[in-house]
Order: C-alpha cells, then sequence, then structure tokens
C-alpha cells in the first residue's frame, strides 16, 4: 500500500483536506475512504433482576465511509481535496481504494474545537457551548466543565459523532466569571493535561469569560426536553417490566392517546378486535414498598386501573387516569376472563411541581420538588447544581418516584440559581465509570435512556437570597 500525504495534517471540523500520492495505477478512479466509528451505549438487565435497567457502558464499532472519488493521473499521481467531516475527534484514516481494495493509506487528526455564546447577559442568562470534535477514547471523548474554578458537570458526545452543545446559566454576582471546558476521563477535570501523557498533551482546556452585567431578579422556572427526534419511539413494548409472559393477539390493535404524560395525566386507550364484554384494565408498574409500607427490592404490581365494557363490535375506548407512582415505561393490560388480551404501553414522565421563583433567607432552606423519577439506573434520580457548581444528586426510587431537593439558601443577597440535570445512578456496571451521579449537561442530545425512549428534562429554577 502506498503513502497518502496530508495537507494539512491536523484541524477542526470543517477543514479543508487535500491528499496526495504517487506510484499508483495511471488513470485508474477511486474512491476516497474515511476511517471512523460508531458509538452507541449499552445498557441490558441486571443480572438476577430482569426488572431492573442498568447502564453497562459505551460501544464504539469500526466503520468506514465515502468522501468521494479521486482520478489518478497517467503519471501515477493522485490530488484531492475535500472537507473534513463532522465526526469524532482525533486520527481517522483515509483510503484510497480501487476495486475495493486498498492502494493507499494517510491519516488525519480531527481537533477539537469549541464555541461559547453569548458572553454576556444578566443572571440567569442561558449560554451554550458547542464543541466539534470529542473523541471516543479515554480523556479524549469528553469534557469537564467549570465555572469559577467549581466543577459544573461534564460534556459527552457518544451518539452525536463528536459534536456536543452544552448549557448552563450564567451565575451572579455581576462582573466577570471564567469558564473553563477541561479534558476529562471520569467527566472530571484534568487539571495538569500539559504535563500528562504524550497522547492527551494536546487537549488544552477552552477558556472564557463571561460577563454577568446585572441582577434582574429570578427568572421565571423553565424545564427543558430533548427534541422529539432524538428520543426513539419504536419498540417500546420491550421496555415494560414484565414478569416473563408473552401477549399477542392476532387482529387486535391498541394504542393510548396521548402514549406519553406525568402522572395523573387523562389519557385514552382504545382498542379493536377484542371480544365484547367486561374488561379490566390493569396498570404494570413497579414499587419499593410492600402492603405494610416497608422498603423493599424492586418489584412488580398490577392493581386494577378501571373495569369497562367492550361494545358489540369489538372496540373499546375508555378514559383513564396515569395513576401516582415512579415513572418510566408503565404498561396498561386489557384483561378478559384472566386472560391478558393485549398489552399497550405508556410512558410517564417527570414534573416539576414546586412554585418558583421564592424569596428565602439566607441559610434558609428551600426544596425543589419533581415527580416521575423511576427505578432504573437511568432514571431514578438526578445530578444538582447551585451557581453552577455541583452539590450532589438525589434519589426519589424509596418514595415512589416523588423527589425532593433540599437547599440551603446561600451566597448573599441576590438571585441564585438552581439546575437539576439528568444522570446516571452508579451501579458500578459500567466499564468505564466516566459520569456515574455526575450532571451530564448534555443528557438532552446524549444521555443513554434516549435510544430506549426515556424522556429526561433539565429543570431550570432560581431563588432570591434576602437577609
Amino acid at each position: 500500500m502506498k503513502l497518502l500525504k496530508t495537507s494539512p495534517e491536523r484541524g477542526p471540523v470543517g477543514t479543508s483536506i487535500t491528499v496526495t500520492g504517487d506510484g499508483l495505477p495511471p488513470g485508474k478512479a477511486t474512491d476516497i475512504i474515511w476511517g471512523t466509528v460508531d458509538g452507541s451505549y449499552k445498557t441490558g438487565e441486571t443480572a438476577g433482576q430482569t426488572l431492573r435497567l442498568e447502564y453497562q457502558g459505551r460501544v464504539f464499532t469500526e466503520k468506514r465511509v465515502s468522501l468521494g472519488r479521486a482520478t489518478i493521473g497517467g503519471d501515477g499521481l493522485v490530488s484531492a481535496t475535500f472537507t473534513a467531516p463532522e465526526d469524532y475527534g482525533e486520527i481517522h484514516d483515509i483510503y484510497l481504494t480501487l476495486d475495493g481494495k486498498d492502494i493507499a493509506k494517510g491519516g488525519f487528526r480531527l481537533m477539537r474545537s469549541f464555541t461559547m455564546s453569548p458572553l454576556e447577559g444578566p443572571v440567569g442568562t442561558l449560554v451554550t457551548i458547542k464543541a466539534t470534535g470529542l473523541g471516543w477514547k479515554p480523556f479524549e471523548s469528553t469534557a469537564a466543565l467549570r465555572y469559577d474554578n467549581k466543577y459544573t458537570g461534564f460534556i459527552s458526545a457518544t451518539t452525536t459523532r463528536g459534536t456536543a452543545v452544552a448549557q448552563f446559566r450564567a451565575a451572579g454576582p455581576v462582573g466577570k466569571h471564567y469558564i473553563s471546558v477541561d479534558a476529562a476521563s471520569h467527566a472530571e477535570p484534568f487539571l495538569n493535561i500539559k504535563t500528562g501523557g504524550a497522547a492527551t498533551r494536546h487537549l488544552l482546556p477552552f477558556e472564557q469569560v463571561f460577563t454577568v452585567t446585572k441582577d434582574a431578579g429570578p427568572p421565571e422556572a423553565r424545564v427543558d426536553w430533548p427534541n422529539p427526534d432524538r428520543v426513539a419511539t419504536s419498540d417500546s413494548m420491550s421496555r415494560i417490566p414484565t414478569r416473563g409472559e408473552k401477549v399477542s393477539t392476532p387482529g387486535l390493535q391498541a394504542r393510548f392517546s396521548p402514549d406519553r404524560g406525568p402522572v395523573l395525566t387523562k389519557a385514552t386507550i382504545k382498542a379493536s378486535g377484542l371480544p365484547p364484554g367486561p374488561t379490566d384494565l390493569v396498570w404494570v408498574t413497579m414499587v419499593r414498598y410492600d402492603s405494610r409500607g416497608s422498603l423493599q427490592p424492586a418489584s412488580l404490581e398490577e392493581p386494577k386501573l378501571a373495569s369497562v365494557t367492550v361494545d358489540q363490535n369489538g372496540t373499546l375506548n375508555a378514559d383513564v387516569t396515569i395513576p401516582e407512582g415512579v415513572g418510566g415505561w408503565h404498561g396498561v393490560k386489557v384483561v378478559q376472563n384472566n386472560k391478558i388480551l393485549v398489552e399497550v404501553p405508556f410512558y410517564v414522565e417527570q414534573s416539576l411541581v414546586t412554585p418558583v421563583p421564592v424569596r428565602v433567607k439566607a441559610g434558609e432552606k428551600f426544596t425543589v420538588w419533581f415527580r416521575g423519577g423511576g427505578w432504573t439506573e437511568l432514571d431514578n434520580g438526578a445530578a444538582v447544581i447551585y451557581d453552577n457548581s455541583y452539590i450532589g444528586y438525589v434519589c426519589g426510587y424509596a418514595n415512589n418516584g416523588d423527589t425532593p431537593v433540599e437547599v440551603v439558601a446561600t451566597g448573599g443577597p441576590g438571585t441564585h440559581i438552581l439546575d437539576i440535570y439528568p444522570y446516571i445512578f452508579d451501579g458500578g456496571h459500567g466499564d468505564w465509570p466516566w459520569q456515574y451521579n455526575l450532571p451530564q449537561l448534555t443528557a438532552l442530545q446524549d444521555h443513554p435512556g434516549l435510544a430506549l425512549g426515556y424522556n429526561f428534562p433539565i429543570y431550570r429554577v432560581a431563588i432570591e437570597v434576602i437577609e
């Protein structure tokens, strides 16, 4: 195989790259091939606990993509120019292939790049950092954000091909604040990357200044959701907790409208092709308490949701109220004479229930409350930051999804922000524990639960501390 030279040899996404080579078959048309990977998360059931979903790590699978064609000259020389694609960062092999065979090889290092906007605004301004060229190996694949030397959270791009969009809110006081996006391995800042291993010394921090222009009082609470196109919608039946029974009735169709929402949602279940007669609707959920109120391991519970009647045409059209309890994937079984005819999926979303903003005296405690926390390692809680400083995590599983966040009001008079981010609970199962219990600033695009249809929000609230 001949050597391809690249000019330049490194650069960010969008760099114009020229490859040249000699000694190649004259006059032949070749394909330009870019070596890369596909990234995904691995999840599965906890060993011995078929009802519990766990995070098991990241998976990167090698692949090749075509960047175009190049024709070799009569003198055996080739020169082709293309643009570095939006992709995972670091070393990518570049090949010329002829009739499916590699005939020349070169390489290009796709460098990480960051931008931040806006650069000024009042307390509570939503600030966006966009990264391209994050890699897929340790240290290369994540970055960690610090705000005035306080750890805020981590940035990842496992399923977004090296591109990440992270958002945080400006915290006071008025004046300049210093942001640093550092290389990370376990999702925490690697502060002396310059004197680290030779393979990572080029992963220098991105540094920027944000100027808080004024304190205009606490902004209204907001809940940020993933874009719908990032949340998987297919194969929802496989996510319903079950004891292993399979439910299938030929010719029967059933669905919820809407098919997702918070607890106490009014929803309609519609079905056709059912035998006429009295029918029970059974809610399939998970609980942590037994009938005596004692905490126990996760267990399946199937309370009756409603008793209805299928009409003579075999049609069911029934309104139900989604019960209080844990969030995540649930099912409703349509049962006649103790026989399960069909099971319909419903996703219980989280919801913010605390009225905010609030005025709190310094040193007093205040509580932010959300409902719909789930029972898996992906959705049983969240990570909390106060004035862009990570202060800990919360878990609502033992409280059947109700999740209080109790915080002491600190920081002096004025507006203070509290943001609650999705996380992954530390179950110890991942092959590289780089993000357990920590705020995933890119969760709306890159959380492991998105591929399973989980829809996790970021809660953004604010308080005013008074004397």
